[in-house]
């Protein structure tokens, strides 16, 4: 019964703040962080009576159609096992956090509700049992990022970002509902031990490739993939911990998840794809964080990055790898969002406390940075360990698990020939490893290092920000702390170069490749984990070693389209806009000039005929039906009176005129 308090906990908090949140001591928060507390416990507890063997499931009867039965129940298993774990703990820390960042917010017991819903949405997804059941906790997620997306609505940005994130991910949930319609015709039920154990499926059917399309439609969408990513830097108008909370382990993990949940039954041209894709956004996602200027926005488009690592992992048949990669990524990538926003907390007070009111200032801006670190040496420490991480330095998680992921994408690659198309998911991989190395150190630079660069008059003096900037309290502190503890190597594997020989791959091991086997097998992943090991290494010195060097300085070696390119993501979203909203509005007018000048035409036309048909028709019913009867009666009266006249003459005048009528009958009927 563990699983189920661990499930709703938070929903029981939801449902209490909502309704008495403002009426309780410290507006409720700590019942959402109780709730969620509990819940980790009771997830650990249940976790370690089954991880990473065993299987729990319970299943009840949910209702019925005519003889279909619809079913719903939860599936503690080791992949939902680990994320119980993960959202959990993540969820909690968040929400530690959170009460002293929302500090003295007019909305503070909804910010905690809302968080309670958005962490009872990621784990009934990950526990559920069936497609069914998945996606509705899948809309779930939508919903309350919807909200949390959105929690400052009277700020343009947040609520046109929410609308934005909303809107985007209903297409690609589209995808799924077509995708679990058809399983459920093909096999009468959507229950992922049938569909990933028992199942038969067929290969190369119509039906099963609109399926992984639909699968695929949906994680890509959800998890920010290029070039349906374009909603993830939006969202970044929320409150900084709830993006922690999305980017580390809850929405853009879901779509993830999703392709690892169904990756037994996609098919080769499906997982190609995502291999491609997933490429494509690492790179992508990574040269454009290059030269932003948020603190956050550089973040998130890191975020893609890294989903992209995942999805290319899971396309070159290792979801185990993308596993491994998304829990040391919700980590290192929650550390580095809440000491972004420890930094824009600090800056809030000091913008504050000297009286600012320069509406160009930024305090996301790192522009306005530098030199923090002798301010905020906690803070400085975390920041650098997690980035390290997310570099992919030695000694860190990230490069355990990021490495792993290039070390597959190699061998993959190795099945083709030496110039075949797969090399290009490895390419693009390793020139995200540099893109990532390059912004990394250049955000190192920016906030941390050198000199500071805002000032501003204070008490008629010209003082610099940093001078009234304080270290975040002690709460937050220790928050980011836990989490750049959890980025070292150590938690995953005692090796800190190979991660097969951690406890993650004893739970997960990796399925054996039919195509390199026995002593090639060997060969390949020798080679393979040589040539990752000494490229990343490069790249990712190379790398940091050029940002900390030239940020700052001027630089006229990079072209201003370069720039361009990077800053607005390949313009992917004025693409987006040109091809989706201004096609709508074209063809809006189209459709609009069809209508005033086609089809209100034709249907004037056919009114202008039927009258001139009618008043045709009105002119022979009076001239010819009109007058034939009017004829017919005349007739009939001249006749009566030709009659009347013939009746009264005397009796031999009528035999006359028979005789006469006779004699004309036979004379008609012999001759003619």
């Amino acid at each position: 019964m563990l699983i189920f308090a661990a499930l709703f906990l938070p929903l029981i908090a939801f449902l209490c703040l909502l309704f008495l949140g403002k009426k309780l001591p410290r507006q409720g928060d700590w019942v959402a962080i109780s709730a969620v507390i509990a819940s980790f416990v009771c997830s650990v507890i249940a976790v370690s009576e089954v991880f990473p063997v065993k299987t729990l499931h319970y299943e009840v009867k949910w209702f019925s159609v005519f003889v279909h039965e619809f079913n719903v129940g939860l599936l503690l298993d080791k992949y939902s096992a680990i994320m119980l774990i993960l959202v959990t703990f993540i969820s909690a820390l968040v929400q530690i956090y959170s009460t002293a960042y929302m500090k003295g917010d007019s909305r503070y017991s909804r910010y905690f509700a809302y968080l309670s819903l958005f962490t009872f949405a990621m784990l009934g997804l990950v526990l559920a049992d069936n497609l069914f059941l998945f996606y509705f906790f899948w809309e779930l997620v939508s919903v309350a990022s919807y909200l949390l997306i959105g929690f400052w609505y009277e700020k343009p940005d947040a609520y046109r970002a929410s609308r934005n994130a909303f809107i985007i991910n209903r297409i690609g949930d589209t995808g799924l509902l077509l995708a679990m319609m058809f399983i459920y015709l093909q096999f009468g039920s959507s229950d992922f031990i049938l569909l990933t154990q028992n199942a038969v499926f067929p290969e190369n059917t119509w039906w099963m490739t609109l399926v992984g399309y639909g699968i695929f439609c949906a994680a890509g969408t959800k998890s920010a993939q290029y070039p349906m990513a374009i909603w993830l830097p939006r969202a970044m108008a929320g409150p900084t911990p709830v993006s922690a909370l999305i980017h580390a382990a809850t929405m853009v993990a879901a779509g993830v998840f999703l392709m690892i949940r169904t990756f037994p039954f996609l098919e080769d041209n499906i997982l190609n794809l995502a291999a491609i894709v997933g490429g494509i956004t690492a790179f992508t996602g990574a040269f454009a964080a290059l030269f932003q200027q948020d603190i956050k926005r550089v973040l998130a488009y890191s975020t893609i990055s890294q989903l992209g690592y995942m999805m290319a992992a899971i396309g070159v048949g290792a979801p185990e790898a993308a596993l491994f990669h998304l829990v040391t990524h919700a980590f290192f990538k929650a550390g580095l969002f809440l000491c972004a926003g420890s930094v824009i907390d600090a800056l809030h007070k000091a913008v504050h406390h000297m009286h600012i009111t320069d509406p160009d200032f930024d305090v996301q801006d790192m522009r306005n940075m530098g030199g923090l670190r002798k301010q905020m040496p906690v803070t400085f420490l975390c920041f650098v360990i997690c980035s390290l991480a997310l570099a992919g330095l030695p000694l860190t998680s990230g490069f355990l698990s990021k490495d792993f992921i290039l070390n597959q994408m190699l061998l993959w690659s190795f099945q083709g020939s030496a110039l075949d198309w797969t090399l290009v998911v490895p390419v693009m991989g390793f020139l995200g490893v540099l893109c990532t190395a390059l912004y990394t150190g250049r955000q190192l630079k920016l906030i941390f290092g050198g000199q500071p660069r805002y000032f501003a008059l204070y008490d008629d003096q010209l003082r610099y920000i940093n001078e009234f900037t304080e270290e975040s309290p002690a709460v937050m502190r220790r928050v980011i702390g836990i989490l750049a503890i959890l980025s070292f190597f150590f938690w995953f594997s005692w090796i800190p170069w190979d991660a097969m020989k951690g406890w993650f791959f004893e739970a997960y091991p990796m399925a054996a490749d039919e195509h390199t086997a026995g002593l090639w097998e060997e060969f390949t992943h020798a080679i393979a984990h040589k040539y990752t090991l000494i490229l990343s290494l490069g790249l990712v010195t190379i790398g940091l070693g050029i940002a900390l060097w030239r940020t700052g300085r001027p630089n006229r070696l990079i072209p201003g389209f370069v720039r361009k390119v990077s800053y607005h993501f390949f313009y992917t979203e004025a693409i987006a806009h040109l091809i989706l909203v201004r096609t709508t509005f074209l063809a809006k007018k189209i459709t609009s000039w069809i209508d005033r000048s086609v089809i209100d035409r034709a249907i004037d036309m056919g009114g202008i005929f039927t009258v001139t048909f009618a008043h045709i028709l009105g002119w022979i019913d009076r001239t010819f039906i009109d007058g034939g009867v009017n004829l017919i009666a005349y007739m009939a009266g001249k006749i009566g009176i030709l009659s009347k006249s013939i009746a009264g003459s005397r009796i031999q005048s009528m035999f006359t005129a028979a005789l006469l009528g006779l004699l004309l009958i036979l004379i008609w009927v012999v001759f003619i």
